[in-house]
């Protein structure tokens, strides 16, 4: 992800900055046959058991998750470990676990709505092992999204904060998010106004699904610098992950505003035109967003193929597919996306 920037030979000390995009990439895909709103069908179920290695029942939250990252709904497994869910649309799903000691599990499951049966996934829960926790999988992959937004004037920074600034941007890179704090903690008692360290709290926040609390960095980082494009965008970010689609899209066009060539906030802009039935708009800032960011942009090959199956236009959603595996042949999600291949192959030839 690239942003606007300053001349990084004149001030090679700012060279490094996470703008924070997280998301995760597997952004859900829904397939279904053209049907009207009569012949929609929402019986479909899933069902399942959470179990640690040794087969023992966990009581943990389980969450369905649905096209766009949309969370379906939450259910605390019983004391055998089970857990549903019911009345749901066709189309592929997430189930997901996130649990203290455990890494983080997903499973993918396809419902046809038409029929009764109960889907079943069953999760077994992999400890894991001491140490920092890996990296999230970042939509800004390039080393151009360690870059700082210069936009406007900005006083010189205290150069204490900014080592550790740098100290914490190591840590967050490696998925250390709590050392990461650490400094970016240590950097504002230095320098209260620095906004860097602000804005990557806010990230690390969003990290956590502590949306209000990444809002309030967001927020005074810009109440500090509010020319700071890339600010601009993550708080259309956290407003996109709260279904806030409206004043969402009016926080990322301001930042595009400042940081015209910034991949991520063309993906979110994208994407919230996508939530609000604009489809144009979206194919245009999905595409520059891929433009931009031609190997680090893989989500929005999938936002533009949710794109086109809104449209059936099923030629262009499978290329969009095709241009993800592509882009990451060993994704997890990899069988589940040459499934729904397969599913619109087979329409096309029925």
């Amino acid at each position: 992800m690239r942003a606007v920037t300053s001349d990084a030979s004149q001030s090679p000390r700012f060279a490094l900055i996470s703008l924070g995009f997280y998301v995760a990439v597997s952004l859900l895909l829904l397939f279904r046959a053209p049907t009207t709103a009569a012949q929609e069908q929402v019986n479909g179920v899933v069902a399942g058991r959470v179990t640690d290695p040794r087969g023992q029942p966990q009581s943990v939250l389980v969450s369905l998750v649905a096209p766009g990252e949309v969370l379906v709904g939450q259910v605390y497994t019983q004391s055998n470990g089970n857990f549903s869910f019911s009345n749901l649309h066709s189309g592929l799903y997430y189930v997901t676990v996130e649990a203290t000691g455990y890494r983080p599990a997903r499973e993918s499951v396809m419902i046809d709505a038409r029929s009764s049966s109960k889907n079943q996934v069953n999760i077994s829960l992999e400890p894991v092992a001491p140490g920092p926790a890996p990296p999230s999988q970042i939509i800004a992959g390039s080393p151009s999204s360690y870059r700082l937004n210069f936009g406007g004037n900005h006083r010189p920074f205290d150069a204490r904060a900014l080592h550790e600034f740098d100290k914490g941007n190591q840590k967050q890179r490696s998925g250390d998010w709590k050392a990461a704090v650490s400094h970016y903690e240590k950097a504002l008692r230095i320098d209260p106004d620095f906004y860097p360290a602000l804005n990557n709290m806010g990230t690390i926040a969003l990290r956590r699904k502590e949306p209000s609390e990444a809002e309030g960095f967001f927020l005074k980082s810009l109440a500090v610098n509010p020319d700071d494009g890339e600010a601009y965008i993550n708080l259309g970010h956290v407003l996109y992950e709260q279904a806030k689609y409206q004043p969402a899209m009016e926080r990322l066009e301001e930042g595009l505003r400042r940081s015209p060539e910034s991949s991520a906030g063309h993906f979110f802009l994208g994407s919230v035109y996508l939530k609000l039935g604009d489809l144009e708009k979206a194919e245009k800032d999905l595409k520059t967003a891929c433009a931009l960011e031609p190997k680090g942009m893989a989500p929005a090959h999938l936002q533009l193929a949710n794109l086109y199956l809104r449209r059936h236009d099923m030629r262009a959603a499978s290329a969009q597919l095709r241009a993800y595996l592509q882009a990451n042949p060993s994704d997890p999600q990899g069988p589940a996306i040459k499934k729904l291949l397969a599913s619109i192959g087979a329409s096309e030839t029925n």
